[in-house]
């Protein structure tokens, strides 16, 4: 979202601000780091890469260099730590080994023709994302009339960026966060026994671009 300006609250730190500011900037370099990282793992591993996958995915995406010996324990532990995953990788293996060609969204959406077992991994994933947002879209153009100082101007990957008076800001908000839960849960818990958390995050800034 693009009008607000983050900029007053600023001005309350304390005076002795530079004295943390190196140690301050330097957690957050690492955060960014371990969350590039954390990327590159969960991606490569949820879409069915090897230990050789995500490590070439780190660099070649993030710039994130880790040795073959780092890249398969994240791989065991990564398994380890969600043992549903890997059994649904080993389902979709046998299924792909059988020649099974087709895949599915979990609104019943399908993919046809699909012949790599990581493209029969990705489909469902990708997918399922997608509709949840399509559903969000058609959500906020349904309740538009809720915030009509709201405008959304454009949806990139996963992301959707509205435009509005800056007095319109917080409300905006409000009504983006709803409805983009809204259609994403729709999609995720309508059918299911566990119930899988939606959460969004939105900020209000005057542009849409990097380091904003």
């Amino acid at each position: 979202m693009r009008p607000g300006d983050p900029s007053g609250p600023l001005k309350s730190r304390p005076p002795d601000r530079p004295r943390i500011s190196v140690p301050v900037i330097f957690l957050q370099q690492q955060r960014k780091v371990h969350r590039k990282l954390a990327k590159a793992v969960n991606f490569g591993l949820l879409y069915g890469m090897g230990a050789k996958g995500p490590r070439f995915y780190a660099l070649k995406s993030y710039g994130i260099e880790m040795s073959l010996e780092e890249a398969a324990l994240d791989r065991r532990r990564f398994f380890e730590t969600y043992p549903g995953l890997k059994r649904w990788h080993e389902h979709e293996r046998r299924a792909w080994q059988r020649g099974g060609t087709e895949t599915r969204t979990l609104t019943g959406r399908s993919r046809t023709n699909v012949e790599k077992l990581t493209d029969r991994l990705n489909a469902p994933v990708q997918g399922t994302g997608a509709d949840g947002l399509k559903l969000a879209l058609a959500l906020l153009w349904e309740r538009r009339a809720e915030c009509p100082g709201a405008v959304p101007l454009l949806v990139c990957h996963d992301e959707v960026v509205v435009e509005c008076e800056a007095e319109w800001a917080a409300d905006a908000k409000s009504w983006l966060e709803r409805w983009m839960i809204e259609g994403m849960d729709t999609v995720l818990n309508s059918t299911r026994v566990a119930h899988v958390p939606v959460e969004v995050e939105i900020r209000i800034t005057r542009t849409w671009g990097k380091g904003s």
